[in-house]
């Protein structure tokens, strides 16, 4: 063949397309969830269409998914670029790429239940057009900057109808939602996967009643206990150990008020009522810069606001409480209020229990806990609400102990120990709300908090033949207040930015401890030999400032930093704390996310154990022990899965931890509770690191989820274990948790929840041998003490753990509202999971051995539920 007809046989075999084109050439695009630059590489490629623009002006990066077939140039190019205000115009044989100068609008409001004012907190509005969205904050305020010839925009939040909110509405507007008929959707995790904050989750209160309850009672901390990542403390008992860490390093609010502890009945149930409860965030890595204070997690618990339009409420008794909420109007529209109480009615049962027991051993036991909320918002102008709020609970224990001799015997007496554990808390809080203007949202709180506890001891004796009677009398007692007033600021200027910034002052006040003893007995002045009188008070100052930016459609990133001062005793420490989180959106709905967070903690508490006690004493850093500190490092992955019914998530951390402290050998609580209290401790490193799974099911009638842990948890001190390091009380290698909850039919609510932990460390004895009791062993005689060699500090393990927990609830409505009946089995296969160990020495048959002592057996429970 000639050279001329094989070069008009190469241009036969050229597509036509790329001879040339116009803006009626036929074009075919099918791509999903590809960014814009994708696309326009493909037009390039195969039809000869170059661009030109600027990656400085013009953003290529967004995502669309589009199938167009056959279909002329220019509807293509409108369809792609017209969503995000790209214009384009052809200049020669190419086509270029601007952004549109369009004016903007922002409009801004809240969110709420129209039926009753309630403030949605997490409410989502989206603009389609626009693909820009924003979320409404913690008191349901949201500002959304938009273009002004944007179509619509829609307001949506689980379990509430979604709402369609033209643009042209007032720049202020209040957008109220109606609950949905269907069945609620679960609500475990954050609806919009690209928002979702690592480490993060948001409980609602349809989550925490359709718990299984343990003896009638539904636990908020309970439902964060059931996540994985999360230990909880006596078996069934409420949230103690976060990645790790202790007890008291996990920071718990409540309407913005410490709780410094949170727990009823040592730990089996927690302070917070579940009916007044609006809802609940727990973080436990990639803590936003406006949160500090403590090392390991946060809890933020928010409380309703009361109802605007009318009165109605809850009651419910079950077999170990009974508890009340009322909520409405003080001025329609204008005030609301709602308070809520609960109180134990455990007196019948101790009734017939004391009544053995006196018996046979002349024990009589006393236990009652409450607690009660109030809570009052004022609305004085649409950019104007004022929320006051209180709190109180309190728990009473006593036990007397008898001991009366035969009034046959020579010396006949009457002998009474009477010992009463009384602790409780109470926080106050005066929040006001002000929009400055749509993008400027403001909060101002001052909040008070205070926990204490005290133990009185009486000791009666009277001989029936004599005047020698005896009366001595003790008390123990600590105490610690925060006052704190702070300013948080919201400023939106556009979707792509929303910084928050704040600061504030914090007076801590310490009693650690006071210890009285008095003699009644010589005479009747009161005799008082009481020490560790005096105080400590402590300031600190908080400034932060963190920006959540969409750097595009694919990268989302926060970046923070708080910073704080201490000064207590004439002695200041500072710290700065950086926070960084990254989420990348990746094909296929999958969504990779980095963290990295530095928490300072100033308070310490002493504990004998890890688990949060009534006796537990916060005390402040000193020159000898400095504040703790960690730095945790995350990576994690999450997907949806079929339409967003199912979420998948893995996360691995990395935890470091400094001046942690443990007492030291011999040193005992009590002891300590001086003002040279860090005498008695060791200060050391702290190590944590692991890996967590989480699959749930979002939607259906069938929600729920599987959690799996993998984790490690060490500490080491110079003068602890030879100053080896040691697995820490709460170090769990496997555990697994399973939480089901199925809807039967309209009234039928079926849920169930297993937890396995594989054991948790332990320290036993490896040899033992006899002492001696008086300081001769030609002195005396009778029993000698049994001394114990220990192994290394929690060499050994308890055995495996695992529990299974099940409720059912019928629910049907009334013609004044509706009545429930939950019946629910805690640890329903009835497995006796060890609590505690002791050695046990049997002197008779000369043994010792290892006693495995189990308190939680299986219980049943009934409870009745109204709404009114």
């Amino acid at each position: 063949m000639s050279l001329l007809g094989r070069m008009l046989l190469g241009m036969l075999l050229i597509p036509l397309q790329v001879l040339g084109w116009d803006w009626h050439t036929r074009i075919t695009v099918t791509v999903d969830n590809q960014p814009l630059s994708v696309i326009c590489g493909q037009l390039e490629t195969q039809y000869g269409i170059h661009f030109s623009y600027s990656r400085e002006i013009v953003d290529l990066s967004r995502r669309v998914t589009v199938n167009l077939q056959n279909k002329p140039l220019k509807r293509v190019l409108d369809e792609l670029f017209s969503p995000f205000d790209i214009r384009f115009a052809r200049i020669g044989e190419q086509i270029v790429l601007t952004v549109k100068k369009t004016s903007t609008i922002t409009i801004s409001g809240y969110v709420q239940d129209v039926r009753n004012g309630e403030r949605l907190i997490g409410a989502t509005i989206y603009s389609p057009s626009q693909q820009a969205g924003a979320t409404t904050n913690q008191f349901g305020f949201f500002s959304l900057t938009i273009a002004k010839d944007t179509g619509c925009l829609w307001v949506s939040y689980i379990g509430y109808q979604p709402q369609r909110l033209p643009a042209t509405a007032k720049p202020f507007t209040i957008v109220g939602l109606q609950p949905a008929n269907s069945l609620k959707e679960f609500t475990v995790a954050d609806t919009a996967q690209s928002q979702r904050q690592m480490s993060a989750l948001h409980i609602s209160p349809a989550d925490v009643k359709a718990m299984p309850r343990l003896l009638g009672e539904s636990d908020v901390m309970r439902t964060i206990a059931t996540l994985p990542g999360v230990s909880g403390g006596v078996d069934g008992g409420t949230v103690t150990s976060v990645r790790g860490g202790g007890s008291d390093q996990n920071l718990v609010l409540l309407d913005g008020s410490p709780v410094f502890n949170a727990s009823h009945l040592f730990g089996l149930f927690s302070v917070f009522n579940p009916d007044i409860v609006k809802s609940a965030d727990f973080y436990k890595g990639g803590f936003p810069a406006r949160y500090a204070g403590r090392l390991s997690s946060v809890i933020d618990i928010s409380t309703k606001d009361g109802d605007m339009k009318r009165y109605h409420g809850e009651a419910s008794a079950g077999v170990i409480a009974m508890r009340m909420m009322v909520e409405g109007p003080i001025k329609k529209d204008k005030t609301s209020f709602v308070v809520s109480a609960r109180r134990s009615i455990l007196e019948p049962l101790l009734t017939n229990i004391n009544e053995e027991i006196q018996k046979q051993q002349g024990t009589k036991v006393n236990l009652a806990f409450y607690d009660v909320n109030l809570k009052i918002n004022h609305i004085f102008s649409p950019t104007d609400r004022l929320y006051i709020s209180s709190y109180m609970g309190n728990d009473k224990i006593g036990l007397t102990l008898q001991n009366n001799a035969d009034s046959t015997a020579a010396n006949p007496f009457k002998e009474n120990t009477v010992t009463r554990l009384n602790w409780g808390n109470h926080t106050s809080a005066v929040r006001w709300n002000h929009v400055f203007n749509p993008k400027l949202f403001v909060n101002t709180t001052l909040n008070f908090s205070q926990y204490y506890f005290n133990i009185d001891y009486n000791y009666y004796y009277e001989p029936s033949k004599s005047n020698d009677s005896i009366h001595l009398y003790g008390k123990y007692y600590s105490m610690v207040k925060d006052l704190m007033l702070r300013t948080d600021i919201e400023f939106i200027p556009n979707p792509k930015h929303i910084f928050k910034f704040g600061a504030g002052g914090i007076v801590h006040r310490f009693n650690p401890g006071v210890s009285a003893f008095q003699d009644y007995s010589q005479s009747k002045t009161l005799l008082d030999t009481s020490y560790n009188q005096a105080t400590s008070t402590g300031g600190e100052l908080l400034l932060y400032g963190e920006d959540d930016w969409r750097v595009s459609d694919a990268l989302r990133v926060n970046i923070g930093l708080h910073g704080s001062g201490f000064l207590v005793k004439g002695k200041f420490f500072s710290s700065l704390q950086p926070r960084v989180q990254a989420r990348y959106q990746l094909p296929h709905r999958w969504t990779l996310m980095l963290a990295y967070t530095h928490m300072n903690q100033y308070l310490h508490v002493l504990s004998e154990t890890n688990a949060s006690l009534p006796m537990d004493l916060w005390v402040p850093s000193t020159k000898k022990v400095g504040p703790m500190f960690s730095r945790q490092f995350t990576v994690g992955v999450n997907k949806m899965l079929k339409e967003q019914r199912y979420a998948l998530s893995l996360e691995a951390y990395y935890k470091s931890m400094k001046n942690v402290i443990e007492y030291k050998d011999n040193s005992k609580i009590f002891n300590s509770a001086s003002k040279d209290w860090d005498d008695y401790v060791e200060t050391g490193t702290g190590t944590s690191y692991g890996g967590e799974v989480m699959l749930e099911k979002r939607k259906g009638k069938l929600r729920g989820w599987i959690g799996y842990t993998l984790s490690w948890a060490y500490r080491q001190f110079p003068n602890v274990n030879k100053g080896a390091s040691y697995p820490y009380n709460y170090d769990g290698r496997h555990d697994i948790k399973v939480m089901l909850i199925q809807q039967v039919g309209k009234r039928w609510e079926l849920a169930a929840n297993w937890h396995f932990n594989s054991g948790l460390p332990l320290t036993l004895p490896v040899a033992s041998y006899e002492g001696v009791s008086d300081p001769s062993p030609y002195e005396g005689g009778g029993n000698y003490p049994v001394l114990d060699q220990l192994s290394n500090r929690n060499e050994y393990r308890t055995r495996v753990i695992h529990r299974l927990d099940l409720s059912a609830t019928h629910t049907k409505k009334k013609p004044w509202g509706s009545r429930s009946w939950t019946i629910s089995l805690f640890n329903a296969y009835n497995q006796a999971n060890p609590f505690l160990y002791s050695i046990v020495t049997d002197k008779q048959n000369q043994k010792r051995y290892l006693q495995e002592i189990s308190i939680l057996p299986i219980l049943p429970s009934v409870t009745f539920s109204i709404k009114f």
